[in-house]
């Protein structure tokens, strides 16, 4: 919009973060079964307070966090590992590496983003190419596409995300996996992208 009014003569067009798309890893999920996947290193923006407040509101709900603290740790999220690791229902799994972390986002049921700021998250596109629907808080959404093309849910706190996950449904939740892999296809595959910035520059195939 801002572009457009900058230059209202000019074509413009958006191209969103490309990730390359390996058909193998497409996959989308017909019931909600698994755990509750967490990515990140562990430091104050991705706010382990609201995770193990949420964590705590779902006993139930299997809590498995990917990642490690770095030496710099802060206070609070030091704190905050500390009573993580006192919960039953959740395991720290280290660092998960590159070449696995398709997999480990595969078997989780959901991807949840507790970052009290972001920008795109590569986790968003890893979790989407799986089928994974996402929960993020409203300051994690952007563009707005989780809730405009419904791929997950976007919560305000931890009673928030307690009180959506236990309301969804089977049809939802199918529903949220299919439309990460549609997603994931029409705005963000590398040769979808290249094919469109073709035809947007009058080009012929780049390859011929």
């Amino acid at each position: 919009t801002t572009l457009k009014a900058k230059y209202p003569r000019k074509k413009i067009l958006k191209v969103h973060n490309p990730v390359i798309v390996d058909r193998k890893h497409l996959s989308s999920k017909t019931n909600a079964s698994g755990y509750i996947a967490w990515v990140a290193n562990f430091r104050y923006q991705k706010n382990l307070r609201l995770l193990f407040e949420i964590a705590q509101l779902l006993p139930n709900e299997e809590f498995r966090i990917a990642g490690n603290p770095n030496s710099k740790i802060d206070a609070e999220s030091k704190e905050y590992v500390g009573k993580l690791e006192t919960l039953p229902n959740v395991k720290f799994m280290g660092k998960v590496e590159r070449e696995d972390i398709l997999p480990f986002l595969r078997d989780a049921k959901l991807l949840l983003n507790t970052s009290r700021y972001e920008g795109f998250s590569n986790t968003f596109l890893e979790a989407m190419i799986v089928g994974t629907p996402i929960l993020t808080t409203s300051l994690v959404n952007p563009d707005g596409i989780i809730s405009t093309y419904q791929l997950g849910i976007v919560y305000e706190t931890a009673g928030d995300i307690a009180s959506k996950i236990q309301k969804i449904d089977s049809q939802q939740f199918e529903g949220m996996s299919n439309n990460c892999n549609q997603y994931i296809q029409d705005f963000h595959d590398h040769s979808h992208l290249t094919r469109k910035l073709e035809n947007f520059l009058g080009l012929g195939r780049l390859d011929k």
